[in-house]
């Protein structure tokens, strides 16, 4: 066999293609570099918001508590599946900055009446309403609670 029939075993068009895609994924990274970050930056438009902890107890009900120490009424276990998803995304962000596992997280409430929560000390921000009103409702009941509380204590 002659040293030509071996120099190329892939075709010449798959290896063109191969080759554009790279460039095209290149060029991407090049340009995604000089985008501005899209984040949430909302708290311009934060009407209220309550600093609460998330206690997870032993058999999966979730203690809400504020930061003057108040404890807000258990979340059930069978109710608590969405608190506890949240909690566990945002704990690792927390592990790998060394952050307090028991830090409170920011309830917040928007002018547009979306609800975040925010982890001051790793600056992550999740739009709870994007999870559906049912798994909203939940945190949607802490920050009302959080709201009812500042309120009898406002006074």
């Amino acid at each position: 066999m002659s040293e030509a029939r071996h120099r190329s075993d892939l075709p010449r068009p798959l290896l063109l293609s191969v080759g554009l895609l790279l460039l095209v994924a290149i060029t991407l990274v090049d340009i995604g570099e000089d985008l501005p970050p899209v984040g949430i930056d909302d708290t311009a438009s934060v009407i209220s918001s309550h600093d609460v902890r998330l206690r997870k107890l032993g058999d999966g009900a979730v203690v809400p508590i504020l930061n003057d120490g108040t404890e807000l009424p258990t979340i059930s276990a069978d109710k608590a599946g969405f608190v506890t998803g949240v909690i566990r995304g945002l704990s690792r962000g927390r592990k790998l900055t060394g952050t307090d596992p028991d830090a409170p997280y920011r309830l917040s409430r928007l002018r547009d009446g979306r609800l975040l929560i925010t982890d001051t000390y790793t600056d992550t921000s999740i739009n709870l309403d994007v999870f559906g009103s049912d798994n909203a409702r939940t945190f949607a009941n802490i920050w009302a609670q959080g709201e009812a509380h500042a309120s009898s204590h406002s006074r």
